[in-house]
């Protein structure tokens, strides 16, 4: 007596259309990821930059109560322990990485950042971008990355500063 079980499955065909299915999903999925992350790295740097220009009015006020506010270059002290903190010009913070913006915006390992070479803009991007967090003496690395803000300090009494955006290759 023999018996005869019958053998289900998938067919070939049936198999190979499942598998471009599944191919033409991830070539359309793929670009969509592609571009959030893009999107999310923009969003963080302009958080930053929105960070950095909050912190840069704060230190206005500190530079109205000390009265440094119209000089061109002036140090003051933003914690009250006597000692000079921040580099300032016209009242807000310096473009210079070791004593202007730099002392007053805590950033950790997730950004490396420099200033230009005469300290007139400071220049932050994610740490992700360039391999590398913390301070540097070298902007070009940072800037090569195409995916940075760059903080400007006002040129005389009156202007606010700026942030912009470099975000070709975020």
């Amino acid at each position: 007596m023999h018996s005869h079980t019958k053998q289900q499955g998938f067919t070939l065909i049936e198999l190979i259309i499942v598998i471009v299915i599944l191919g033409v999903l991830a070539v359309t999925a793929t670009p969509k990821f592609i571009d959030i992350s893009s999107e999310a790295n923009k969003s963080v740097l302009e958080s930053m930059g929105g960070t950095i220009l909050s912190a840069s009015k704060l230190v206005y006020g500190k530079s109205i109560i000390q009265s440094v506010e119209s000089q061109v270059l002036a140090n003051i002290d933003i914690d009250s322990d006597g000692d000079n903190d921040v580099e300032v010009i016209y009242g807000y913070p310096s473009g210079d990485r070791t004593n202007g913006i730099a002392n007053v915006v805590e950033l950790g390992n997730d950004w490396a950042y420099g200033d230009r070479f005469d300290g007139g803009a400071f220049i932050v991007t994610r740490s992700s971008a360039v391999g590398f967090s913390g301070v540097t003496n070298n902007n070009i690395p940072i800037t090569q990355a195409n995916c940075y803000l760059t903080y400007t300090p006002p040129t005389r009494v009156g202007l606010l500063p700026t942030v912009t955006y470099t975000t070709n290759d975020c």
